[in-house]
């Protein structure tokens, strides 16, 4: 699956494009769903490496669940992480897309641990700035739960926790406003990170530089972001209510579809695979042993 592609990534690979200015395109309304295509068509290019992927999530996520089964709260707490740190998750399947753009079939040997090696500042950056945002909600709905209920307790399993917030109908208005404060949060965490990873991908640009392009890029497109938002939480939502399973296939077509809405909405026709080494300051251990 070679191309001629191939001979000028190479060329460009060790130019500066982080300097460049970023010009967002304005696609068209519908267009989330074309990149829902394009994710499960990357998905059948090496659908055994994307798949393997999503199992490794699939397989934590059933771990933690099992875990916090009789904490409700940690468990929803961990749904919510998910959600959010989804983009930071998938960088394989950016990269994995990527090298499928560049005519290079994904293989075990191209993908894994290099994911880091594009840009490890950038993605340490973002997962500190999202980490601090989750924890801000945490603290923001422990308040509001405080100020409602002084001796509010949920205990037993999600099962009991579901059938007591459906049978008393007091705590509906503070449900009302958790959910819309949640909301509010995942709208922010959403405009931040819908291009920000493949961006540091394939430009190298800094965190900031890449969440303030992605949330341009948002506003510039708000029906197709929109529309792209809700096959996330659906298709996410399919996954959880297959038992976790689900997300062992739902997360790859997502990563992998993610990929196009940066291609898509950022205007670079460059097509490039990764560095021809790959030594990482950031992660030591890795130095002189990952090559691509």
């Amino acid at each position: 699956m070679e191309t001629a592609q191939n001979t000028n990534s190479k060329s460009d690979v060790n130019y500066d494009y982080s300097k460049e200015p970023i010009e967002i395109r304005k696609v068209n309304a519908m267009a989330a769903f074309g990149w829902l295509r394009s994710g499960i068509r990357d998905l059948t290019v090496s659908p055994t490496l994307s798949i393997s992927y999503g199992l490794v999530y699939a397989v934590v996520g059933l771990v933690l669940i099992a875990l916090s089964w009789n904490k409700p709260i940690y468990a929803v707490g961990m749904v919510t992480v998910f959600y959010i740190l989804g983009p930071l998750i998938a960088v394989g399947l950016y990269c994995m897309s990527r090298h499928i753009e560049a005519g290079v079939k994904p293989s075990w040997d191209r993908e894994g641990c290099r994911a880091l090696c594009y840009n490890p500042e950038g993605y340490i950056g973002f997962a500190i700035i999202i980490g601090m945002l989750v924890v801000f909600w945490t603290i923001v709905a422990a308040v509001i739960i405080a100020i409602n209920f002084n001796n509010l307790t949920i205990a037993g399993s999600i099962t009991e926790t579901v059938s007591l917030l459906m049978e008393n109908k007091a705590l509906y208005p503070v449900i009302g406003i958790l959910f819309l404060v949640g909301l509010a949060f995942a709208v922010l965490c959403f405009m931040i990170s819908v291009i920000s990873i493949p961006l540091m991908t394939h430009r190298k640009v800094d965190v900031v530089t890449a969440m303030i392009a992605s949330a341009k890029t948002v506003l510039r497109n708000p029906i197709a972001m929109f529309l792209w938002a809700a096959i996330i939480v659906l298709m996410i939502g399919l996954g959880f209510a297959f038992a976790f399973i689900g997300v062992a296939v739902t997360l790859p077509i997502i990563g992998h579809a993610s990929w196009h809405v940066y291609r898509e909405t950022i205007v670079d026709d460059r097509v490039l695979t990764a560095a021809p080494d790959c030594d990482v300051p950031v992660f030591p251990f890795l130095k002189g042993k990952v090559k691509v």
